[in-house]
């Protein structure tokens, strides 16, 4: 594993232990205030960053740098920021809404990128193995 796909894995890793203890601080505080961050740290942060690191270890070759490169630090730096939105939001700052809002858009706009480089990828990839 090396290039996107290693970074978007490594990242995926971080992403997949920050939920974890996210969820063991709610569950052993019994406040579960943050459910929606926590959710949103696993599903995004573990799952889709797993699978984009997983996607370019096997297709990322067929991927243009520049639209890799749009797509790892668009991402990931709307993540980062809709994960810190959502906190605020969760712990009763309302007026941080604006942050969540924004990154969500940022992170919708990195997966439409990263369709575009799937259909990069598959299209010139070698002939599956069935």
């Amino acid at each position: 594993m090396r290039g996107f796909g290693k970074a978007f894995f490594a990242t995926a890793l971080v992403y997949g232990v920050l939920g974890i203890l996210l969820g063991l601080h709610m569950a052993m505080s019994k406040n579960h205030g943050q459910l929606p961050t926590h959710a949103h740290i696993l599903v995004i942060g573990w799952v889709s960053f797993a699978i984009f690191g997983l996607f370019y270890s096997a297709h990322g070759h067929a991927v243009p740098k520049l639209l890799a490169t749009l797509h790892f630090w668009l991402a990931e730096i709307s993540f980062a920021a809709l994960v810190v939105g959502l906190w605020l939001l969760y712990e009763g700052y309302g007026q941080y809404e604006p942050i969540a809002a924004v990154s969500s858009l940022g992170y919708a706009a990195s997966f439409l990128i990263f369709v575009i480089a799937a259909i990069c990828g598959m299209r010139t990839s070698p002939t599956e193995v069935a």
